[in-house]
Order: C-alpha cells, then sequence, then structure tokens
C-alpha cells in the first residue's frame, strides 16, 4: 500500500528537553516508521503551493495511493491559511480524516453550537461579532453574570487569557476585548455566555469512529479546574499558555454511570450530524445546573499527551495503536485491503468496537 505522508513544511524538529510536538519532523519520521514497519510504502510530501501539482503526479504514478495527512492547514501566499483537505478533495486523491464540510464545521465554534442546537443539546447562548460590525454586543438579550469571548475560528485556546471573561453587560469591555482579537486574528469573535457557576466542571469525551460508522467510547476525562490558575482571581478555564501540559487532567472523570451513558449518546448523535472521522473529541462544561456541550474537535490532537491518547492510554492501548488506527480505517472506507501487520497492530484498538 503506497501511503502519502503530507506535512507542513515550516516544521522542525522538536526541542530535546520536550516531548515530541505533533507538529514538527518527529512526528513525520515517525509515522513513516511506523507506515514501513507495518509493509507500507511511503511518500513524504511538503504541503505548500506546488501540493496540488504534487498530488496529481502521484496519482498518475501510483495505484491507489493514500493520503494521510499530518498537518491540518497550509501556507498560502495570501496569507491565509488553506485547508489541506480542500486540496486533497479538489485532486480527489483517497485520504484519511474527516472532510471538508465536516472540518469547516468543527472549526467554526457557532457552527458546531448551531448543531448542539439542531439536536436538541444544551450549549450555551452566544452571539457573534464581525470586525467593523460591533452592534450585537448591546443586543445580547437578558443574560446573567459573565460571558467568554473567544475568536470565532482558533482552536488550542489561541485567543484567550486571563482578560477574555467580562460581565454580560459590560458592553465597552466586550467591544474591547473584541477588537482585540479582531486585530490579532482578523476573523469574527463568539461571545459566549460563561459557564463557571458553583460546583463548575469541565470535561473533554473522545470517540474512536469505524469506516462504517461504529462508534467506541474512551473515557472521558476531565480537567480539573482547581488546579488551572484563576484569572482575575475567580475565573478558571484553559489558555493557551497552558493547554499542553496536561498537569490538571483526571482520567477517567468521576461521573454518575447515567452521565457517562447519556454524554456517549450525545457524542454518537453529535459524530453522526456532523459527519465526523476516525476520532473525534467534544469538550463539555457544566455546574449546578447541568452540563452545556461546547466545541466538537473533529480533528483532535494527536501528540503522545493529548486529551485523545491519555484516555486511550487509560484502557491500556498503545501510542502506536492510536496513530495506526487512522491510515486503517481509511483503507476500510476505500476498500483496499490492509497490510497484515497493519491488521494486527490495530487488534487491540478494533477490538474496543466488538465490546460496544
Amino acid at each position: 500500500m503506497k501511503v502519502v505522508l503530507v506535512y507542513d513544511p515550516r516544521w522542525g524538529y522538536t526541542p530535546a528537553d520536550h516531548t515530541p510536538f505533533w507538529a514538527s519532523l518527529d512526528t513525520v519520521e515517525y509515522v513513516a516508521g511506523l507506515l514501513e514497519e507495518t509493509d507500507n510504502g511511503v511518500l513524504l510530501v511538503k504541503a505548500d503551493d506546488g501540493l496540488e501539482f504534487r498530488l496529481r503526479e502521484i496519482l498518475g504514478k501510483h495505484s491507489n495511493p493514500l493520503v494521510f495527512w499530518l498537518n491540518s492547514h497550509l501556507p498560502a501566499d495570501s496569507g491565509k491559511d488553506v485547508p489541506t483537505i480542500e486540496i486533497l478533495e479538489r485532486v480527489g486523491i483517497m485520504h484519511t480524516g474527516p472532510s471538508s464540510e465536516a472540518q469547516a464545521v468543527g472549526r467554526d465554534k457557532e457552527a458546531t453550537k448551531t448543531v448542539f442546537r439542531r439536536l436538541g443539546l444544551p450549549t450555551p447562548e452566544s452571539y457573534v461579532v464581525c470586525p467593523g460590525d460591533y452592534s450585537p454586543i448591546c443586543q445580547s438579550g437578558n443574560w446573567d453574570g459573565y460571558v467568554i469571548v473567544k475568536p470565532l475560528l482558533q482552536g488550542n485556546s489561541r485567543g484567550m487569557d486571563e482578560l477574555s471573561v467580562v460581565r454580560v453587560d459590560d458592553f465597552e469591555s466586550i467591544r474591547e476585548r473584541a477588537e482585540r482579537v479582531h486585530l490579532e486574528f482578523d476573523e469574527p469573535v463568539l461571545v459566549e455566555r460563561y459557564i463557571g457557576g458553583k460546583g463548575a466542571r469541565e470535561f473533554t469525551a473522545s470517540m474512536l469512529i469505524s469506516h462504517d460508522g461504529r462508534t467506541a467510547d474512551l473515557p472521558i476525562a476531565e480537567i480539573d479546574l482547581s488546579q488551572v490558575p484563576a484569572a482575575q482571581g475567580k475565573f478558571r478555564f484553559l489558555t493557551h499558555d497552558i493547554k499542553d501540559e496536561k498537569y490538571y487532567l483526571k482520567t477517567p472523570a468521576e461521573l454518575p454511570a447515567e452521565i457517562i451513558s447519556r454524554i456517549s449518546s450525545d457524542v454518537g448523535r453529535i459524530v453522526q450530524e456532523i459527519g465526523c472521522r476516525d476520532m473525534t473529541r467534544v469538550d463539555i462544561r457544566g455546574d449546578s445546573t447541568g452540563i452545556c456541550y461546547i466545541e466538537v474537535n473533529v480533528n483532535p490532537g494527536k501528540n503522545r499527551f493529548s486529551y485523545l491518547t491519555a484516555s486511550a492510554y487509560s484502557l491500556g492501548l498503545r501510542y502506536r495503536e492510536i496513530i495506526a488506527f487512522i491510515p486503517y480505517q481509511a483503507m476500510l472506507k476505500y476498500r483496499l485491503e490492509p497490510p497484515r501487520k497493519l491488521r494486527e497492530l490495530v487488534g487491540s484498538v478494533m477490538a474496543l468496537f466488538d465490546a460496544v
């Protein structure tokens, strides 16, 4: 089987004193070695302005090549990141991961919340503020408490810091914060009712997805908010500067069986509605009034100590099995025959689906 690894040409090697980053040449070498060990041929392709041309060349030279895209976006001359999946779909080449449509929904926080609302799932009230139009700020309705101001399209808590939470009726501060985000990211802002009352807790629920739509739950993880620094003395939420440290993660979360069952059912419905593939992660926040669904990560982090891998480790799975699951499912989706060694490697992962 010929697998094309597409990666960002801006990546370098992880510093020696750090656990390897996903966005690094360490990952490229690791995944290439894993695929070769399982009897796949590997082609390395940089995701730059020549990506589409090189993929068309590969299609002309090789039979049924499969792209395993390691980077979600590629740099473009315009300065805007272009989703890698859009290039793959335009070329018409087989690939791992979700479709461009699913990725677009997951990337847009308000589009994701629209899915939650359509499914009847609880999610905090919100509105979007576009650059140059601040009129929605004064039309927010009769919410109580506080709001949190976030970039609409960024992931990994980028654009969030100790000033992100403000009173719901402090329109001047909301506008000031929105202007700062607009200036930094040149994109709309999501203003969302902040869930942080009495008994506030935060969770993330990861799920594996087979090529035929079956799902397998990984244990729900809890972000222990008592371990997270308090912004402005009272607000606890994850910011970009601590997101990758994971010292605050508790796996599995201590939750009643009926809540775990409910979350599993809800996440399964979300997966089906959005069209997630391979694996996904849903962020949840709650307090004494109940839980609310916040975001969906249709292409969740997959480094060695991500939320998803931490949940998988708690079941005894190994990192190499988790990563091998991705191209294995893509091969099955396209009715290709995975190499025997690859099939054997993912046996423990696939057993999770049989146990459902």
